[in-house]
């Protein structure tokens, strides 16, 4: 059940982006539909359950534009004519959906995921690995001076 509401979500939000699109191409809106369904499913699988509570937000959503992108152009491709067109309505498409997206799993990050999937995301810069040290160096005097 915690997942129906944020797939729902999902296949609303690429319906619009999808339907707007190739709808432009006169593709029937059957196909359309299924193209929607197929794509959402594999990417929210992919993309909303196992890469974004592993990398986060930012890197998620950067993985979405060419992941969406591979799923929509071979699905549309296949159901609808083979031309570049649908190259370019699945490119345009994919940016569409990266901006999308970022919202969406901001969404995910507070209502879906476990505590524990969130804190597993960010551990790999919260630790404190990457950061500065400052300090002032030491001198050390000698108490025989030689010089």
């Amino acid at each position: 059940m915690r997942h129906i509401v944020p797939f729902i979500v999902k296949l609303a939000a690429w319906s619009v982006v999808l339907f707007s699109m190739f709808t432009i191409f006169n593709a029937p809106l059957s196909l359309i539909s299924v193209m929607t369904i197929i794509t959402v499913f594999v990417s929210y699988v992919i993309g909303d359950l196992l890469v974004l509570p592993r990398v986060g937000n930012f890197v998620a959503a950067a993985l979405d534009v060419p992941l969406s992108f591979l799923l929509v152009w071979p699905v549309s491709f296949a159901l609808f004519a083979p031309t570049v067109n649908m190259a370019y309505a699945a490119f345009f498409s994919s940016l569409a959906i990266g901006a999308v997206e970022a919202f969406f799993h901001l969404y995910m990050e507070n209502h879906v995921l476990e505590e524990a999937g969130r804190e597993e995301a960010y551990r790999w810069y919260d630790e404190g690995r990457w950061a500065t040290e400052f300090a002032e160096e030491q001198e050390f005097k000698k108490e025989d001076d030689r010089t």
